[in-house]
């Protein structure tokens, strides 16, 4: 490591962010320029070896606020875990990863993180966990329509999806993540299947997947959580299927099919809710 320089201020500077984007772009070919507009975590720490001023690997680190178990925690999340190709087998990413996780382990006693490759982390103490799908045939709505699509685009919505974050309530208490809107926005802006609904009389921002035969509830975003009827008639949903991937237990509705998936999460340290049917949220990357 003679030949590079460890650094660890860049995440919140426009060179350090410029650095990060190109890496993230060049290793999994995922665009996060738009987050200059949309906003950014400022609980992001990203620790990495620079050559000169070109990032060669990268460990990050925010905080997220999750419930779990009617308890509210506070946790660290990891991302943006990535080498350039000619900078691998060095040692690079094990000297990252434990900076990252000295640093998670003195402010909190759980970290998360999201991988294709458990093996990798198993070293590090990480375990897998897994998550669970609801679904049901379409229960009859209970409002009248009324909703409007919104548009990450346009100004006036965009503040309304950060006014919505700011006064959100838990979508459940058993498993639920009220974190920093960046990663929701980030999810919405690069899935085009992601539509973001604003619920005029419940006031309610929710994200969704929808075709003519089913509804997939993503996400909901709201100072009152609403039910999944009072949601299926806002938005005038008349199709036969509807999905919740969050953690039903708050939403007046009981779900007929159970399906546990692999999202990837890992988790090190205590995790209160492991064992039971829970999701915490799709809206990531």
């Amino acid at each position: 490591m003679q030949d590079l320089s460890f650094r660890s201020t860049y995440a919140h500077t426009g060179d350090g962010r410029r650095a990060l984007g190109s890496l993230i772009r060049d290793i999994f070919g995922i665009e996060i320029s738009s987050l200059d507009r949309l906003g950014h975590d400022p609980s992001v720490l990203a620790f990495g070896w620079w050559s000169g001023e070109h990032l060669v690997a990268n460990v990050s680190v925010y905080e997220r606020q999750l419930w779990l178990c009617g308890r509210r925690v506070k946790a660290f999340g990891v991302q943006s875990v990535a080498t350039r190709p000619d900078w691998r087998n060095r040692g690079l990413f094990r000297d990252l990863f434990g900076r990252a996780l000295a640093y998670a382990d003195q402010r909190a006693d759980l970290i998360i993180l999201s991988t294709g490759t458990p093996d990798l982390y198993r070293r590090f103490g990480f375990r897998q966990i897994e998550e669970v799908r609801f679904g049901s045939e379409t229960p009859a709505g209970t409002l009248s329509e009324g909703c409007r699509e919104l548009s990450l685009e346009r100004d006036d919505d965009l503040s309304l999806i950060i006014q919505a974050f700011a006064h959100r309530e838990p979508t459940s208490l058993l498993a639920s993540a009220c974190d920093h809107p960046a990663l929701f926005m980030l999810k919405a802006k690069l899935t085009s299947e992601i539509k973001l609904f604003h619920l005029k009389k419940l006031n309610a921002v929710v994200a969704v997947k929808q075709n003519e035969s089913s509804l997939t509830i993503l996400d909901i975003v709201a100072a009152c959580i609403p039910s999944v009827a009072q949601i299926v008639g806002a938005l005038g949903f008349t199709g036969l299927r509807t999905e919740v991937h969050l953690t039903p237990e708050r939403l007046s509705w009981q779900p007929e099919e159970k399906e546990a998936v692999d999202n990837g999460y890992m988790v090190r340290g205590p995790f209160a809710p492991e064992g039971q049917a829970f999701m915490l949220s799709d809206m990531t990357i």
